[in-house]
Order: C-alpha cells, then structure tokens, then sequence
C-alpha cells in the first residue's frame, strides 16, 4: 500500500482535537531518537514525581480521561 503525503494530511484533518493531540505525540515519538537522548535532571525529577503520584494512587486511567475530555 502506498501513502503519499496528501493522503496523510486528509487523515490529520479529519481528526478530532483530542485525536490531534495524541497524533501529534506519536508523531514526535517517531522523529525523535530516543536511545540517543539523556534525561535532564529536572526531566527525570517528573519522571520521579510522576512515579511518586502513581504510587499513591493519584492517576486516572486513559479511558477515564477520555470521558473527562469535552466531546
């Protein structure tokens, strides 16, 4: 199957804003070089935090965010 571009850009604009922004991440994530990258302190600092919270039990679960998010 081939994909051109075009036909990418009319998927991108037929999502949703809350869609948009997870395609966006993934799209980041595809284009950054992860193995190569160092945590800076303060990144690993809410990496720790963000441990910490899940720890505790202060999180919500995506399908629970999801219906938090307008529609």
């Amino acid at each position: 199957m081939s994909t051109d571009r075009a036909q990418i850009h009319r998927l991108v604009d037929q999502l949703s804003p809350e869609q948009f922004v997870e395609a966006e991440a993934y799209l980041r994530h595809l284009l950054s070089d992860l193995d190569d990258e160092e945590l800076t302190a303060e990144e690993l600092a809410e990496v720790l935090e963000g441990e910490s919270q899940i720890a505790r039990g202060d999180f919500v679960t995506f399908e629970e965010l999801k219906r938090r998010l307008p529609r």
